[in-house]
């Protein structure tokens, strides 16, 4: 193909018509804008679903010898008035950890745990008992924020030093577009928001900028070596050249996070579910955000002086027809 030949030969013009992503690059700009309305009228009037590690609450180990089953538990301690726990095995099956938010109808902790042990059955002991203060809630939440802005400004840095300022501010706004939209889903849905979604959240920042970063390099590799094309038809060469490898790469870790929230049971859904749909807009977002900013952000593109003056070519190099 005729990418895989460019170093041996320079072409004046490639063997293969490119899509015409940028001519219908308004309707990722449409996507985007309904992402951010929506989720910003989302967070403003129905905010994010806390979970414990957020809103402090009482964290309960118990042991037995014969396995616990999960569902069960979760069962009786609804039953039992206790709403939105989690419980997780562990050791196979015998031992057993329940998170539960904190309430003041049920007492304090030593209170909670006198009542929670009834409901797991026949032979079971208490392991340990702790309780997670708003204080400490309060203070994972920022530093959880804090985290995700510090990652994705590390990120547009990076790419501004191995790039141009133009690319660094195109992946700043593309990265916090697609960790926006994450958190977005939550508040939607109103899926329990964690420590562990704010895992899914740092690992979509940093699949969405590695999908980014290869458009990136292609777009700079073409631009050396078509000087004198226009910068839309460019960039369709560019994103073209890289669609097969993004769409694969999108299907095979698409493949991994489907199951692991069709297998991974209640405790991995939220943050399966971040990683399902950050995969899918971070792969939109490569294409239709990311590629159609260079043409509007402030900075230099290489070559930027031929295209503005519309030189001829000194070999014959018609642009690609779209």
């Amino acid at each position: 193909m005729w990418w895989d030949k460019q170093s041996a030969q320079p072409q004046a013009r490639p063997d293969k018509k490119p899509f015409p992503f940028m001519k219908i690059k308004w309707i990722g700009f449409i996507v985007t804008a309904l992402i951010f309305g929506i989720t910003t009228w989302s967070l403003a009037t129905r905010g994010l679903n806390m979970g414990l590690d957020f809103t402090g609450g009482v964290l309960i180990e118990a042991v037995k010898t014969t396995p616990f089953d999960e569902g069960t538990v979760r069962t009786a301690l609804e039953k039992g008035g206790f709403h939105e726990t989690v419980v997780q095995t562990s050791e196979g099956g015998k031992r057993v950890m329940i998170r539960l938010p904190s309430s003041e109808g049920h007492g304090d902790i030593e209170a909670i745990t006198r009542q929670v042990q009834p409901m797991l059955g026949e032979g079971v002991r208490i392991d340990q008992s702790s309780a997670v203060g708003a204080k400490v809630s309060g203070e994972l939440f920022t530093r959880g924020i804090f985290g995700c802005l510090a990652a994705i400004t590390a990120i547009a840095i990076y790419v501004w030093f191995r790039f141009e300022s133009k690319f660094g501010w195109a992946s700043f706004v593309t990265t916090f577009h697609d960790v926006y939209a994450v958190v977005g889903l939550f508040s939607v849905t109103q899926m329990t928001f964690d420590l562990t979604i704010v895992a899914g959240v740092l690992t979509i920042a940093g699949y969405s900028i590695n999908d980014t970063v290869v458009v990136f390099d292609r777009i700079r590799e073409m631009l050396k070596k078509y000087k004198r094309m226009p910068l839309p038809e460019v960039i369709d060469i560019s994103i073209t050249v890289t669609l097969t490898r993004t769409v694969i790469t999108s299907v095979c870790t698409m493949l991994a996070a489907v199951a692991m929230l069709l297998l991974g049971g209640p405790v991995l859904f939220g943050f399966a579910a971040s990683i399902c749909f950050g995969i899918i807009i971070g792969t939109y977002s490569s294409i239709f955000v990311a590629a159609p900013l260079l043409m509007f952000l402030p900075g230099r593109i290489p070559g930027t002086k031929y295209r503005a003056q519309g030189e001829k070519p000194e070999e014959t190099a018609p642009p690609v027809a779209s």
